[in-house]
């Protein structure tokens, strides 16, 4: 698996926590084409081709916690 950038972490983050892309947008003060992009960088790096995958991928590597998701 390829690093993630601080920023892509936390867009998966949000991904996770079921924001979507206007939100995650919203949330990290950047465009909805930016988070498209670091969307897809993210799906590349993790091998995975959605956000459902993303996200299992993302809590079964420990990217992010799922305590703080609740």
């Amino acid at each position: 698996m390829k690093y993630l950038t601080e920023r892509e972490l936390n867009v998966l983050f949000y991904l996770a926590s079921g924001l979507t892309n206007n939100e995650i947008s919203s949330v990290l003060n950047i465009s909805v084409h930016t988070t498209k992009a670091h969307l897809e960088s993210i799906f590349e790096k993790l091998g995975v081709k959605n956000r459902v995958q993303a996200a299992i991928k993302a809590v079964s590597l420990e990217l992010v916690d799922i305590k703080t998701l609740v």
